[in-house]
């Protein structure tokens, strides 16, 4: 086996692995030869920012030259890497489960970007990342299928007094058809925005996948920044409770405006994952009459306390036979081991359970638990899952 085809990034990498917010090929360095090699031989030869080895493992490299320490955060460990006589400082680490697995570097003590990883967008700015290869786990990986397209679209939001982006994707055979769609407006977490759903979480694959596998019905997949900036004496600032208005009196409209959608409750869905799974519950249950099924990803039903202070939408608990009649899925999922949202998803189940809706009880509600964190290696299982209730 050669190193083109043992290494990362190879020739035979994966769109989905190698395709970040930035680039669709893997990073690499301008006006110089790039190589796969595990250790550089030559000046010129300038090794990609991760390299994927056998098992799981990963090489972390980095261009730093003179300075006195790279380090770098993977998993919660953080590790020290080497400098070789070319000033490439590297580790070998170990990507456990695989997967997207954040990496946070740091140059004498200051954290960085590392250009030549690939780079996404997570705690309100730019991060770096590894998507690491899973075996038997291809559901989110591209595929010789039908694909669909995914536009970025601009409409100007009354609710906000902001210019608004959302990115749209539509299923294989939309361009050419002539049929109207149901809708998903799927939200991201907080600190993320509207393109993580799609070059973090690989929604749009995922639904290529499902629908060639004949195991969902064909949808558009609606997704805006939650982290909704309003204007307000001529400044921006942070109002996450606006995605209510946001999107009932300016998104959607726009979207059944401009698109082939059909626009009764059976054909629109939402879901979010933590932060977004919080907006979605919000506006769902203050809306039953607009949204038949929903999804909450690891995350909550009731407020977060310090992010939304009203819960009077929690009383469409209250009644069971009109909770069970205004959804037909109400689609709860977290990881095990999730640090942040499993006492809290707990607590929700127990909610659900006094008001006679837990799982047993209800042929609307659904729970799911999933091997792992809060992270989008659950998120991605969750919108695999939920997907398939819908429509």
């Amino acid at each position: 086996m050669n190193l083109s085809e043992k290494y990362y990034p190879s020739a035979g990498i994966n769109s989905a692995i190698a395709e970040t917010s930035v680039s669709f090929e893997p990073q690499l360095p301008l006006g110089k030869p790039a190589g796969t090699a595990l250790h550089v031989e030559k000046d010129s030869l300038i090794p990609p920012g991760i390299m994927m080895l056998d098992e799981g493992r990963m090489r972390l490299n980095f261009a730093a030259g003179d300075v006195s320490s790279v380090e770098a955060v993977v998993h919660n460990e953080r590790i020290s890497l080497v400098k070789d006589e070319n000033g490439i400082w590297s580790a070998e680490v170990d990507g456990k489960d695989g997967g997207f697995c954040p990496i946070v570097f740091y140059v004498d003590g200051a954290q960085v970007l590392n250009p030549m990883v690939p780079i996404g967008f997570g705690g309100s700015h730019p991060i770096n990342y590894a998507d690491i290869p899973q075996k038997g786990n291809d559901f989110f990986l591209y595929k010789d299928v039908p694909h669909g397209a995914v536009v970025q679209e601009y409409y100007n939001s009354k609710a906000t007094g902001c210019t608004k982006s959302c990115l749209v994707y539509t299923p294989p055979g939309y361009m050419k058809g002539t049929s109207d769609y149901p809708v998903l407006y799927l939200q991201h977490g907080h600190g993320e925005n509207e393109q993580c759903w799609v070059h973090q979480g690989k929604a749009n694959f995922i639904m290529d996948n499902l629908i060639a596998e004949g195991k969902i019905k064909p949808c558009l997949v609606v997704m805006n920044n939650g982290m909704v900036q309003k204007e307000e004496d001529g400044l921006r600032k942070l109002d996450i409770t606006k995605i209510e208005n946001m999107l009932l009196e300016d998104c959607i409209p726009f979207i059944e405006e401009h698109y082939r959608v059909r626009t009764d409750k059976w054909s629109r869905a939402m879901a979010g994952l933590s932060m977004g799974s919080m907006q979605t519950s919000m506006v769902t249950m203050k809306h039953p009459d607009i949204f038949g099924y929903v999804g909450v990803f690891s995350g909550f039903v009731s407020p977060l306390e310090g992010l939304l202070s009203d819960s009077s939408y929690l009383k469409e608990l209250d009644n069971k036979e009109k909770f069970e009649e205004d959804y037909k899925i109400f689609f709860r999922a977290v990881g095990k081991t999730d640090f942040l949202a499993l006492e809290k998803f707990h607590m929700d189940s127990k909610l659900f359970a006094e008001k006679g809706l837990s799982p047993e009880n209800s042929n609307t509600h659904v729970e799911k638990f999933y091997t792992g964190e809060h992270e989008w290696n659950v998120w991605r299982m969750c919108l695999r899952d939920f997907a398939q209730y819908l429509f």
